[in-house]
């Protein structure tokens, strides 16, 4: 797929809202967004040194989220020291993204097989399951690290049949997996603990609908 390229020109502003313009007309509720971060200096890489680490072992994908339709995102874990599941908008992520990046790559993805009855099953789960609880649920930077590196060393990453247990803690990849399966939404025998935001790029079970790259 040919990505899309948004170049700042000095305006860092005209380049995130255009960014936002061109996902917004391909988004559609229940979609994936996913983002790798671009560090193109030391200082930014070791500012960033969780989001690097992280991106070794996940082929550079950092970060995944649901969309939730009107321009906003269940999100979890924008910063290192953000731990709260919340709904904000697209804007919002992109600018904190951004601002700590310097530079983005962005993906929509969707399950191959996901029709209109899937997308409003992911949207009650993402409210009831985990915005009205969002003050009980928290996110760790540690654990997908953990999840991370158990994905390179285990063998056993795929089972037929799995049971949903809804827990405590979250890593971003773990919670869009969960409530795609829960929904119903065919996207393999993988466990939901072993999915990294780059599994949804990589996977067959998957399809990208756009490519941003924002410079």
């Amino acid at each position: 797929m040919k990505a899309i390229v948004i170049k700042n020109n000095n305006d860092e502003e005209q380049a995130i809202k255009k960014t936002v313009s061109i996902l917004k007309k391909t988004l559609k509720t229940g979609d994936i967004i996913l983002t790798k971060p671009r560090l193109h200096n030391i200082k930014l890489k070791i500012r960033n040194f969780p989001s690097l680490l992280i991106g070794s072992l996940t082929k550079g994908i950092t970060h995944s989220c649901i969309y939730l339709g009107k321009g906003n995102v269940l999100e979890i874990g924008t910063k290192f020291y953000d731990k709260k599941i919340k709904k904000i908008s697209i804007e919002k992520l992109l600018r904190l993204k951004y601002a700590s990046f310097k530079g983005l790559t962005i993906y929509v993805v969707q399950p191959k097989y996901y029709n209109e009855e899937h997308r409003k099953k992911v949207f009650k789960i993402a409210i009831n399951n985990f915005l009205k609880k969002s003050k009980e649920l928290t996110f760790s930077y540690f654990n997908i690290l953990k999840i991370a590196i158990k994905i390179q060393l285990t063998k056993n990453r795929f089972i037929k049949k799995e049971k949903l247990n809804f827990k405590k803690v979250w890593n971003c990849a773990d919670l869009v997996a969960y409530v795609l399966k829960k929904s119903g939404t065919k996207i393999g025998h993988r466990k939901t603990k072993f999915f990294a935001p780059s599994t949804f790029l990589f996977s067959k079970h998957f399809k990208t609908k756009k490519k941003i790259i924002l410079k």
